[in-house]
């Protein structure tokens, strides 16, 4: 079964128009009006269109690697920052001087991690569409 851990970005909920759900291959999102979500491979990218703020979500297989290491692959990747624990087995790091913000988590079968860029003038906004997410 896929763990999911989200305790990043939901800080407050608002009214704003959402588009339409939209399906990706490991789950579904509301994308909001004014925003623009496409898939590569691994990743959905949901952005502003005016780019202001926006949500990547990578997810696959761990290939054996814990929580713990992905975050730590990831966050070296980014140049982040050092991977904090959260509770439960996630992990979260800042990158790019603390403008996009990542959370990870994982079991044996599969990762997520959630990036959330502009988060200070779109919490709202990227907290709502964290919060419609759908697994498979």
């Amino acid at each position: 079964m896929r763990k999911i851990i989200f305790c990043v970005l939901l800080l407050t909920v608002s009214e704003c128009a959402f588009a339409d759900i939209e399906e990706f291959r490991n789950f579904s999102l509301n994308v909001p009006e004014g925003w623009t979500a496409e898939e590569s491979g691994d990743v959905v990218s949901v952005t502003a269109d005016d780019k202001t703020g926006g949500i990547t979500i990578v997810s696959g297989s761990p290939e054996g690697a814990s929580t713990a290491e992905l975050a730590v692959k990831f966050s070296r990747s980014f140049n982040g920052t050092k991977p904090v624990s959260d509770d439960e087995d996630s992990y979260s790091f800042e990158f790019n001087n603390g403008v996009s913000q990542a959370v990870i988590t994982s079991d044996e079968d599969f990762y997520i991690m959630i990036i959330g860029t502009g988060v200070v003038n779109n919490a709202e906004t990227l907290g709502e569409i964290i919060d419609s997410l759908e697994m498979k």
